[in-house]
């Protein structure tokens, strides 16, 4: 069982801009991102509860926008309204989905090693709690309104790969192979680069085929130890490096970590 993170509750008030109390069923869990980079999470919940909720026009129209949750760059989670209340965050998925707004940062709008951990542990609780599928049911606002009307979160819509990534370690943690001190954040700028050495800081087994089976075992590495790393394996649960040996071991920042020569 994943214990709940700690939330932060500002409720915003009953309103017909963002808050108008219509009973939700939660089916999906939606991730948004905020529009800009390096933009605070407590600017967006302020604009929600303190502008929004009063009645905002922009070109002459009122502005209906709301999130459940709002991810700030340091990791901080905001509640703004309960989950058996529907949101205006996902357009026609309102009626079933529940709004994950998540602050970004750099020229791609990718996630802070906070942001990310805090977004893979409320996920991967509120699919325990919801009863929830996180493969299935974590989806984007760009899969309920398509590419053509909005990219969003727009680095998840750009980078497949990760979301899928960020869906598989919402899986792990829902299914305790992992803890929330092992996440890493895998849209980390550099977080495909390949390490030239790498030095194991906790036992591990190295393998001859690129996978966990217990067939593939060859060996155990112990701390201290240098390996050349000549290729990353990615899988789907957690990638292994290929050594200039010809063995395998994780990639695990559990296991093993960068070497860099002095």
């Amino acid at each position: 069982m994943i214990n709940k993170p700690k939330i932060i509750e500002k409720w915003q008030k009953r309103n017909k801009y963002g808050r108008p109390g219509t009973p939700l069923t939660a089916k999906k869990i939606a991730i948004h991102y905020t529009g800009s980079p390096d933009v605070p999470g407590h600017k967006t919940l302020s604009y929600f509860n303190n502008v929004v909720a009063n009645g905002h026009k922009v070109n002459g129209k009122y502005v209906y926008a709301s999130a459940h949750y709002i991810i700030d760059l340091d990791g901080t989670i905001y509640q703004l309204i309960p989950t058996t209340e529907i949101c205006y965050a996902t357009n026609s998925a309102n009626s079933y989905a529940i709004a994950v707004e998540v602050a970004t940062t750099g020229a791609d709008n990718h996630y802070t090693d906070a942001t990310y951990k805090s977004m893979v542990w409320l996920c991967a609780w509120l699919c325990q709690y919801k009863k929830l599928d996180c493969q299935k049911d974590i989806i984007t606002h760009t899969d309920v309104v398509g590419k053509k009307y909005k990219l969003c979160p727009i680095y998840m819509v750009k980078n497949p790969d990760k979301m899928q990534q960020f869906k598989q370690d919402c899986q792990n943690l829902k299914e305790g192979k992992i803890r929330v001190s092992d996440i890493t954040n895998c849209t980390a700028e550099g977080s495909s680069k390949i390490p030239k050495m790498i030095k194991v800081i906790q036992n591990v087994n190295y393998r001859t085929e690129p996978n966990f089976k217990k067939t593939s075992i060859a060996g155990e590495a112990t701390p201290g130890q240098i390996f050349t790393v000549v290729d990353l394996i990615q899988k789907s649960t957690t990638n292994m490096y290929k050594l200039k040996s010809g063995f395998y071991i994780t990639a695990s920042p559990k296991y093993v970590e960068e070497f860099i020569p002095k």
